[in-house]
């Protein structure tokens, strides 16, 4: 039986909403049905945006992650999903790593965006994600033009994410406000970069201009393991 590896713990929150969207997004009618998982919530990896703003040796998220994989391929998974953007500014450094191909939530993401009319678009993320250009490495390869962001969202943003990581509260009128003010600009889709930020409740009218790399990722997670998705 083929089994997926979720590296997840970034933060812990945001795994257990990943896991949830795999089992909501799976078609099946009784647990024998659903994709076996293995999950390592590996809360000791290192801020990534810390990693990233500051130029630390990549080796201290490198070196924390090497026991999981260990694991995934002793229990011989097929693929590996990691609920993390800012991760993925270290995904060609993790895969080498390992045998076992990693879905790579970005370039996913952003393919999913190509396949819709419209190119240009806003991500929200960490300033490690937005500094570190982890979308922008895929922006023209899927011709789409990336809205840079104020100073002033991209504090706000960071507010946002630690106080979910700190409160596991899932309600933000701000988040809210600042995915309307672009909404009224002219942006064709607004990228939830951040799996914290995938956790916001959001207001029903907002939905239809938003990709969630989270929601893009548990999909492609249930068709590259061979299985139906629940739509």
């Amino acid at each position: 039986m083929k089994k997926l590896a979720i590296l997840g713990g970034m933060g812990p929150l945001a795994t257990t909403i990943f896991y949830e969207k795999i089992i909501n997004n799976t078609l099946a009618n009784k647990d024998q049905e659903h994709i076996n998982t293995l999950i390592s919530s590996n809360t000791s990896i290192v801020d990534r945006t810390d990693l990233i703003l500051n130029n630390k040796d990549k080796n201290i998220l490198l070196n924390s992650i090497k026991e999981d994989l260990k694991l995934f391929e002793m229990a011989n998974v097929s693929r590996i999903a990691i609920p993390c953007n800012t991760f993925h500014y270290f995904y060609d450094d993790v895969q080498k790593l390992t045998p076992i191909k990693i879905i790579n939530m970005i370039e996913e993401t952003m393919k999913k965006i190509s396949q819709n009319k419209g190119k240009n678009i806003v991500v929200l993320g960490t300033k490690g994600t937005i500094d570190g250009k982890v979308y922008n490495k895929y922006s023209e390869k899927y011709n789409l033009n990336i809205i840079g962001l104020d100073k002033s969202v991209k504090h706000s943003l960071m507010e946002i994410i630690y106080n979910i990581k700190s409160t596991n509260s899932r309600d933000s009128k701000e988040f809210n406000n600042i995915i309307r003010d672009y909404k009224n600009q002219n942006i064709d889709f607004i990228v939830i970069a951040c799996t914290e930020l995938s956790c916001v409740v959001l207001d029903e009218d907002l939905k239809p201009y938003v990709i969630d790399s989270l929601d893009v990722l548990a999909k492609e997670s249930v068709l590259e393991m061979g299985y139906k998705l629940n739509i």
